[in-house]
């Protein structure tokens, strides 16, 4: 009873936190928003201890314990001030039009491919990671013109996840529930509907141990089994965050012969090309999930 009226007390304060800071950064232009967000980020470093531990965790595992604690201090560092980043863009989200955040997108790579899937009225399964403001993908999309999807988890309480879910809907963007396959998602599948799918963390949807940035980890195979159901295009996309802040969306080219390739296979290559742009550009992914914990588990 008392965990429960705290997290019931934690969570209202929360809330008009987020409520404060969406009235603060009303007034704030968008680049000075972003360098509060990355002074935020960096302050946060020396407060979060539990998850700049999970991050410098993270670091040993990936590369083998060869940073150094002072390596590793820097890198969180970095990461934490992507964190604040984000965290102030989509706080500016829930108070822009479609058309203003569509804006900060200034290339895409690979829009072929959403063309030749948009003309054949074929859907895709986009599949992507926690990395820079992946929140920006959909809106982008959505306000050109496609018939944009994403599948989320509920928030532990519901008036942030109404927040979330309200900035994510104003542009167009239809959200589905990860945990249930709804008859709506899947009409619109075969109506030729982008779904974003994000597959980089250690979750209890169905799953597969796959390799992820070299090291067996669970990865979520609902993405291939989905393409191969309903006949999509199965690919995977990421939005960089360029060094003038502004986005560069770079959407990779599908997968050949989804239907007869093993499930693992695919998971397998999407894996690996999440991996790859991780370990290009580090400091945009998020570290400071647990990414390796259900593998640890099993071998403890």
């Amino acid at each position: 009873m008392k965990i429960k009226i705290f997290k019931s007390v934690r969570n209202f304060f929360l809330i008009i936190f987020i409520q404060f800071l969406r009235f603060f950064f009303l007034f704030i232009p968008w680049r000075i928003g972003t360098t509060i967000g990355k002074f935020l980020g960096y302050i946060c470093f020396y407060f979060f201890k539990k998850e700049k531990g999970i991050i410098y965790k993270n670091l040993d595992i990936v590369y083998k314990g060869q940073l150094s604690l002072k390596e590793k201090e820097k890198f969180a560092k970095e990461n934490f001030k992507n964190y604040g980043i984000g965290l102030v863009e989509f706080i500016k989200f829930t108070l822009w039009k479609p058309e203003k955040i569509a804006g900060l997108v200034k290339k895409v790579e690979g829009i072929e491919y959403f063309e030749k899937a948009f003309s054949e009225k074929k859907g895709i399964i986009a599949v992507t990671g926690h990395f820079s403001n992946w929140e920006i993908i959909p809106q982008y999309f959505a306000y050109k013109g496609y018939n944009i999807g994403v599948i989320g988890k509920s928030l532990f309480d519901e008036r942030l996840n109404n927040i979330v879910n309200r900035t994510r809907q104003k542009g167009g963007v239809k959200v589905f529930d990860r945990d249930k396959i709804s008859k709506d998602m899947i009409k619109e599948l075969k109506n030729g509907m982008f779904l974003g799918v994000l597959v980089d963390q250690d979750t209890k949807v169905e799953s597969k141990i796959i390799n992820f940035l070299g090291k067996p980890a669970k990865t979520p195979v609902a993405p291939v089994l989905l393409a191969q159901k309903f006949n999509c295009y199965l690919l995977t996309l990421f939005s960089l965050r360029m060094e003038d802040g502004y986005y560069k969306i770079i959407i990779n080219k599908p997968f050949d012969n989804i239907i007869n390739t093993a499930v693992e296979k695919l998971a397998e290559k999407y894996n690996n090309e999440i991996s790859a742009i991780i370990l290009k550009y580090p400091y945009q992914w998020a570290w400071i999930h647990n990414r390796w914990k259900s593998v640890e588990e099993h071998r403890g």
